[in-house]
């Protein structure tokens, strides 16, 4: 949080070693807002499973036919936003926008079910910090003298899990035995929000934006020789597949507009 008290002092510093555009939103203008975003993930941004044969414990010269998945759920979390906004010209405009370190709470669900029992076992994995960077072309509809200004936009984030070591899943007596990776994408983005100005004649303004995030980030999932209960052995399995991380988020923040 200490990166957030510094932007902020450094963008007013900025702002006010320019002219001000005062009241109309015209093509040359910048926007620098800082705020508060929540985002939130899918349910489920991984589920998985395959049927593997294992060696009966009652005779080992048969094999048995064992069910076995996972599944990762991403709880939701509220963190910090900074972006800026150049007007190319009237009603148009790019905008860069960057969410940092998101503490997104991860739960990892296992099962193992044959005709004979049904295991299951949930563990959860801690945090795992994400980071949300978009380039944004935004359309502003109405006239550049109104003091509230609404706008859509479309682009491309790009998505990323600060994780590229394997984390162990499953313990034994400090012995690991499973893992979980994951990496970062590319995807589109789109966007609806309004700046508010607090005045006619004010440069600083109130944003709000909504944004749907379309995100693959590739996770590895996988346990390695666990033993069942019942005695029967799982040997390795490795899952590599998408995360199906589509996300929402939410922002609300305060600007400063300004033109040099």
């Amino acid at each position: 949080m200490r990166t957030k008290s510094l932007l902020l002092p450094l963008a007013i510093a900025a702002a006010s070693a320019t002219s001000p555009a005062f009241a109309d939103f015209n093509g040359g203008d910048f926007i620098v807002r800082i705020g508060a975003a929540y985002i939130e993930t899918d349910d489920s941004v991984f589920s998985e499973s395959a049927v593997v044969l294992v060696p009966d414990p009652n005779d080992p010269a048969l094999t048995v036919p064992v069910q076995v998945g996972d599944a990762l759920d991403l709880d939701d979390d509220t963190t910090w936003f900074i972006n800026g906004t150049y007007f190319v010209v009237d009603h148009w405009a790019v905008e860069l926008y960057h969410m940092n370190s998101a503490d997104l709470d991860a739960t990892y669900s296992t099962f193992a079910i044959s005709d004979d029992f049904d295991i299951r076992s949930s563990d959860g994995l801690g945090d795992f910090e994400t980071n949300v960077t978009s380039l944004y072309a935004n359309w502003y509809p109405v006239c550049v003298e109104s003091w509230v200004q609404p706008y859509i936009g479309v682009g491309v984030n790009y998505t990323d899990i600060e994780q590229d070591f394997l984390r162990p899943v499953f313990r034994d007596q400090d012995i690991n035995y499973g893992l979980v990776n994951f990496g970062s994408s590319f995807g589109w983005t789109a966007q609806v929000g309004v700046d508010i100005e607090f005045g006619r004649d004010a440069n600083w303004l109130f944003n709000a934006s909504a944004m749907y995030i379309d995100a693959d980030p590739e996770i590895e999932v996988g346990v390695d020789d666990v033993v069942l209960s019942n005695g029967l052995v799982l040997d390795t399995i490795r899952y590599k597949d998408d995360l199906e991380m589509d996300s929402w988020i939410f922002n609300l923040g305060v600007g400063y507009k300004f033109s040099f």
